[in-house]
Order: structure tokens, then sequence, then C-alpha cells
């Protein structure tokens, strides 16, 4: 009877809790309503929000003070607005919250408050998702990023969350042991901060110290560290909340770490035991949130079951009585635990028959649990299994629509390589056309300047010597003039007709050269008789001596008779022309290396500048146009040794007159 007044007075006070926590808000709602300044609404809206603490309200009431602090750019409440939503999204682990808020946040953070910040939210991330079903994806993540780990100057709030969150991961995996050096080094590493982000990190990382120094077996040094926390949150609240916060409840956060002081009665002294009695019996009066009552009852149990002063059975059961109820709907999977303290509790006095029936309770619920829990898992593992196949099918579908379209763009990316390479090719072609049509066009051109130029030329050249005939053959028919000089007029007239014919022929001979080049016919021939017959029927000059250097023996090679006399003729006759004094040498010389011979005709005359060495091979070309000739003698030699599969030019280190060198095959 005395348990059920107990807990009669503790809904009773609840109920009342319930009416003012209603009835200040209402208050705080009017005021609101009256008020324009954004200061005094941003400060009701955190009043608000600190009232419906853990309530969806809270929510509401934070986004609009976060509006609010925006329109006066208040970007400190806009930044403890935004703290307040992250934090909730991360505890409950909701992804749209957590990314939609963190970029809200990155927006108008400053540099240093990302720096310190954003590691904070990864650790709370890191626990939400290791608690959310997701904890093998989130160590496996955690593991990889620091093996990846590049970041020489990590900042000291990366540290700390690293080492946390390996921490945790340890706590996960039960090896609770090995998590207690990296949590150490963690709490180590906050103890560097400063002030307002050592008190966020600490009060965060010490709850994890506790416990896994509790399931590590070190329970003496996890109530020390409880207790360094429990006067540090108070101390806080004294300085900064109770003041300007006067809704917000501090006593949820206390009720937490006083169970946890509570669950570790053998390790407090009795002032201990009774003081966090005493606080857990003041908090649970003003409780409203069925997760919290079910933590005082927890607490309740703890404390009857295990005191050394005031064990109470009876006490205890009620307590878990109160606990069974809530856990019905809060935690379903820990009622085969709570109906089995029930029975071990009456085991405890002497109350066999209740021990009985709550252990058949505890063992019933059990089985249906496990049942339920082996359909859930079944049915689980058939949806995993039917997703898994349709991923599957998805995947095969996609591979072979990729299969299809990378097929498709290789036979596209091969037509247009090969369009693209006829196109290429088409342009090279008609590149090449139209260069070669240019140079035809250039040719052609040049042709036909060639051409004007000939024809130019030989009519000059071939008017000059029939001017004499015919000029010379009236004077021999004018009978006014005497005969002793009509005596003169004959040779003139022949000598003209000779330089008329010889012109002729040499222009023959150049359209028959012309036309081919093919080689001319070879057979042996003696070089060295043409030489010797080419220099003595040339005329002679007084003042100039004609040498010979030639070898003793016949020298027979390879040659076109007609044609070669034709080219050492030209040579000597040009030799001679240009020299007044001094000497003309023919010679020729084998070069056996090359298989060549060499043709030369020396002569010490005026010389031919260096830069007309080529221009006197050219058709009609004559230096000095007083001196007789047609100017066709070197072109007529340079086309005769080009068909003798040879070559003409000037030798340019000889600076005494000319040397020209004819190079003929000797095979």
């Amino acid at each position: 009877m005395r348990h059920l007044l107990t807990a009669i007075f503790i809904l009773i006070n609840s109920t009342v809790l319930a009416s003012n926590q209603t009835q200040a808000a209402d208050s705080l709602l009017g005021v609101l309503k009256n008020t324009q300044s954004s200061e005094k609404r941003i400060q009701i809206y955190r009043n608000l929000t600190d009232l419906y603490q853990e309530n969806p309200e809270a929510h509401l009431y934070l986004l609009k003070m976060y509006q609010e602090a925006a329109t006066i750019d208040d970007r400190k409440n806009m930044l403890n607005a935004l703290d307040d939503i992250l934090i909730a999204g991360i505890s409950e682990y909701n992804k749209d919250t957590i990314a939609k808020y963190t970029e809200y946040f990155k927006k108008i953070a400053t540099e240093d408050e990302l720096k310190s910040l954003l590691p904070f939210y990864h650790m709370r991330t890191f626990d939400s998702r290791c608690y959310s079903g997701e904890r093998t994806e989130a160590i496996k993540e955690e593991l990889d990023s620091k093996n990846v780990e590049t970041d020489k100057e990590d900042n000291v709030y990366k540290q700390i969350a690293s080492a946390y969150n390996m921490g945790t991961s340890f706590y996960m995996s039960d090896q609770f042991k090995k998590a207690i050096p990296y949590l150490d080094k963690a709490m180590q590493l906050t103890e560097t901060l400063p002030e307002k982000e050592k008190y966020i990190y600490k009060k965060f990382i010490t709850w994890r110290v506790c416990f896994t120094y509790a399931q590590a077996g070190k329970n003496k040094e996890a109530v020390k560290i409880m207790e360094q926390l429990i006067n540090m949150v108070e101390q806080k609240y004294k300085n900064d909340y109770q003041k300007q916060r006067p809704f917000y409840n501090i006593d949820l956060y206390l009720l937490q770490y006083y169970s946890f002081m509570i669950s570790s009665l053998p390790y407090l002294t009795l002032e201990q035991e009774k003081y966090y009695w005493k606080r857990i019996q003041e908090i649970g009066k003003s409780l409203t949130n069925d997760l919290d009552k079910y933590n005082y009852y927890l607490c309740a149990n703890n404390y009857y079951s295990n005191n050394r002063t005031e064990r109470d059975f009876r006490k205890a059961i009620a307590a878990n009585d109160s606990l069974i109820k809530f856990a019905e709907t809060l935690a379903p999977q820990n009622l085969p635990g709570l109906y089995n303290i029930n029975s071990m509790t009456y085991e405890a006095i002497k109350d066999y028959q209740n021990a009985l029936k709550y252990l058949k309770i505890s063992h019933l619920i059990q089985d249906s649990l496990s049942t339920e829990a082996t359909h859930k898992q079944l049915n689980e593992l058939q949806v995993k299994y039917d997703l898994n196949t349709l991923n599957n099918e998805k995947t095969m579908l996609e591979i072979k629509n990729k299969k299809t379209m990378l097929i498709s763009l290789s036979i596209l990316l091969i037509i247009v390589v090969l369009i693209c390479t006829y196109l290429y090719f088409s342009w090279k072609k008609e590149k090449r056309i139209k260069m070669e049509l240019k140079a035809l066009h250039l040719k052609a051109q040049e042709s036909e300047k060639m051409k004007q130029s000939f024809i130019n030329s030989i009519c000059h050249e071939i008017r000059t010597p029939l001017n004499a005939i015919v000029g010379f053959s009236d004077l021999i028919m004018n009978e006014e003039i005497d005969a002793e000089m009509r005596k003169e007029f004959p040779p003139e007239i022949q000598k003209n007709t000779v330089l008329l014919t010889s012109l002729i022929n040499s222009m023959l001979e150049v359209a028959n050269l012309d036309v081919s080049e093919e080689k001319l016919p070879c057979q042996p021939t003696d070089l060295k008789h043409i030489c010797v017959h080419e220099m003595e029927q040339l005329k002679k000059k007084e003042g100039i001596e004609y040498k010979l250097e030639i070898t003793e023996e016949s020298m027979i090679i390879p040659s076109n008779a007609q044609y070669l006399t034709q080219v050492i003729e030209h040579l000597l006759s040009n030799a001679n022309k240009f020299t007044e004094k001094g000497q003309i040498t023919l010679g020729y010389r084998v070069d056996k290396s090359k298989e060549e011979i060499l043709i030369y005709v020396t002569d010490t005359g005026c010389g031919i500048p260096q830069e007309k060495h080529e221009e006197v091979f050219n058709r009609f070309s004559k230096l000095d146009t007083f001196i007789p000739g047609n100017g066709l003698g070197l072109y007529l030699c340079r086309l005769i040794t080009k068909r003798l599969a040879g070559e003409i030019k000037i030798d340019p280190a000889y600076k005494e007159g000319i040397r020209m060198i004819v190079t003929l095959p000797i095979k």
C-alpha cells in the first residue's frame, strides 16, 4: 500500500509539473506576441526550447530562434541554435537533418569555429551510427580514414576525435582494456583546449570513459571520473546557465550521472550513497518523460537491492514492477531480464512461489522474443536476399546496357576515326594536288618565260649572223665598191655562216637532249684519245701555255664518244675564249674509292663570281654580252653530263681563273 501511495504521489507531482510547464509555455508565448525586439524574441525562443527539452516542439522553437537571429545578423545566437539542432539530429541519427544543418553551420561559422566544432560533431555522429545499426560500417570507415590519413599537421580537435572514435570502436567490440588508452589520450588532449571547447568535449568524452572503466573492472576509477564530471556540469550550470536560461533542465543530465553512481554502490561511501539517492528522489518528483522515469525506477531498483543501510527487497520489487510497465513500450527486449530480476529478488526473500512465477514469465517472454527475433531476422534476411537479387538484376542490366552503350560508342568512335582519317588523307591529297598544281603552274609560267626568253634570245642570236651574211652578200654585188675590198667579204660571210650553223646545231642538240632523262647509249670509249684530239683541234693563242695532264696509257671508260667529245670541246673553247694569258690545262684523274673519273679543264682567265656559278649553266646565259657566243655551251654540257649519269660543276676552291670538273662513273 505504501508503495502504491508513493507511486501516486510521484504521478501527482508529475501532473502538476506538466501543468506548470504548460502554463509557463503559454505565458512565454503571450509575451512573445507582444514583443517586437528581436533580442527579446530570441531569448523567449531559447526559453521555450529549454522548456520543451527533448520534445518535438523544441526543434520548432530552435528554428524560429535561428531565423530571428538571422534577421539581425546575430551570428552567435544563429550558431547556438544550429548547434542544438545538429546535436538533436545527431542523437536521433537523422541523416537529412545532419547534412542540411551542417551546411548551414559551415556557411556562417568562422575558420576557428569549424576547426573546433566539426570534429566534435564527427565524434557524436560516430557514436550515433554505432547505436543505430551501422556500427560495422562506421568502424570500418573510421579505420579506413585513419589508414589513408596524410595530414601531418592535424589540429588537436581532430586528434581528440580520432582517439575517441578509436577507443569507442574497441568499446563497441567489447575490447574495453584496448579502448582505455585511446580514451585516456582523448581526455589528456582535452585538457589543452580553451575553456569553452574543453567543457563540451570533456562532458561528452567523460561519459564514455566512465562506462569503459566500469566494464574493464576499474570501478573505483570510474566513480572518481564521474564525480569530476558531475562537479564540472553543476559548476557550469551555476556559472552560465542558471541565470541566463532559467528553464534549462539540468536535472535530466544529472539523473543520468547519478544513475551511474547508484549502479556502482559498492564503490561509494555511505555519505555519497545517501546524497546521490536523495538527489535522485528529488529529481524523480519532476520527471514527465517516460524514458527519464524508466531511468529513475532503474536507480530505485539498484539502490534498494544493493545499498548497505536501507536494503529493501519489497521496494526493489515495486521499482522493478514500474520498470516492467515502462519497458513494455520503451524497451521490450529488457523484459526477460527485468522479470528475472524480480524472480531473483523474490528468491532472496524466500518467496519461492513468486520467484518461480516470474522466472516462468521471463522464459516465456524470452522464448517469444527469440521466436519473434528469429522471424524478424528471417524476414530481414529474406528482404535482404530479395533486395540483393533485385540489385543483382539491376546491376546485370546496367552492365548489359553499359556494354551495349560501350559497343555502340566504340563503333561510332571507329566510324568517326575512319571518317576523320579519310578526311585527313583527302585533305592531304587535295593539299598535295594543290601544291603540285601550284608548282606546275609556276613551272608553266617559268616555262612560258623561258620560252619567251628563248624566242627573244634565239631571234637576237640568229639575227646577228643573218644580218652579216645578208649585208656582206649585198655588198659583194655592189659594183661601186672596189674589187680589193669586196675580196674581204666572203670570209666574213663564211664566218657568220659557220656561227649560224653552230647555233642551229646547238639548238637542235639541246632540243634533242631536253626531251628525255634516259641515259645516253654508252660503249667503251678512249678518253685519252678524245683529250689529245680536242687539244690538237683547239685554235691556239699566243701567250697561253696549253697542257695535257693525262695517263700514258689509254683510259677506257663506258661513255658516249660523240657527246663526251662535245663536252670537252665546249669546255676547251670557253677556256680559250676567256683566257688571254697564262695556261689552259685539260686532264683527268680516277677516284677508285668512288669508282669515278674526274675530267677537268683549268684556265687562268677572267673567272666567274661564286654567286654566278650556277647561273652560267642556264640556257642562253652570257655574263659578258660583248664576247661572241650563243650562251648554250655550258647548258648543253650539263644536259649531256646528266644523261651520262654524271655531273658538272665549277670548283669553288680554285681562285686563279676557272676550273670546270666533269664527274663520270667508270663502271
